[in-house]
């Protein structure tokens, strides 16, 4: 999360956790995130998810506040990918149904979990409410060298929390699936978002359980700056599909 603050403390959301797969090398690194609904049932994006499935790999999650390789506690699990989804890039927005599950071998028994919300929830939310994203991902950036001197996103491991705002929850670019809310400012740079790692990391409501939706589009990928995007969790075909998985 760009400016955001680490997740900690009472506050807390301590069933957000890291989505970690194996990457160029072998190497296994936190590459999203992700919601622990069930004690079985880690819901993600579908971006993060459809390599693992298309290749038939496992998956890891980590609760850890910060990853450690080698060191934190990993949960293998297998990962699903909506049927109904359509992901090209998600930079380019030509994204439907961007919606991931993976199914933990090992229950993970904790004393809340996230939770899905009811069916049209978002049409109910006015905008300018303040919601509040979690994740793994990138905490900022730095200059390299160059030249021309370019922006090098610092690694994810550490869950993050920042508060934003709603937007719109009807935006012609994106279609009805995702719902809009503030980002960093393209020129500032002041502001909370999502960024790299981030991808299916919760965005809830006041209660802090219920997930309106999923991290899915950031609008200028390279610096994670302008509004962000999710992919909206109250919809009548992603609601059946998630209370499939046990």
């Amino acid at each position: 999360i760009i400016n955001g603050e680490p997740d900690r403390g009472p506050n807390a959301h301590p069933y957000v956790g890291a989505y970690v797969a194996k990457v160029e090398g072998g190497k296994l690194r936190p590459v999203c995130s992700g919601t622990l609904i069930s004690p079985k049932v880690f819901l993600t994006a579908g971006h993060c998810t459809q390599f693992d499935v298309e290749r038939n790999l496992p998956v890891y999650v980590s609760f850890d506040p910060t990853y450690k390789p080698g060191a934190s506690q990993l949960i293998k699990g297998t990962p699903y990918l909506h049927p109904k989804a359509r992901i090209v890039k998600p930079s380019t927005r030509a994204v439907r149904y961007d919606v991931g599950v993976v199914v933990l071998k090992k229950p993970v028994r904790m004393a809340t979990y996230g939770t899905l919300p009811h069916a049209g929830l978002v049409e109910t939310l006015k905008q300018g409410k303040r919601l509040t994203t979690v994740g793994y991902g990138t905490t900022g950036y730095k200059i390299d060298g160059g030249p021309p001197p370019r922006p090098q996103l610092v690694p994810p491991g550490d869950r993050y929390s920042a508060t934003v705002r709603l937007l719109n929850t009807r935006d012609p670019a994106v279609s009805d699936q995702f719902v809009k809310t503030t980002g960093v400012s393209l020129i500032r740079g002041k502001g909370e978002a999502s960024c790299y790692g981030d991808s299916g990391g919760p965005l809830f409501v006041g209660d802090q359980q219920t997930i309106v939706g999923v991290t899915s589009i950031i609008s200028t990928p390279v610096v994670c700056r302008g509004p962000a995007y999710y992919q909206r969790m109250d919809l009548p075909g992603v609601l059946k599909w998630v209370r499939s998985f046990p």
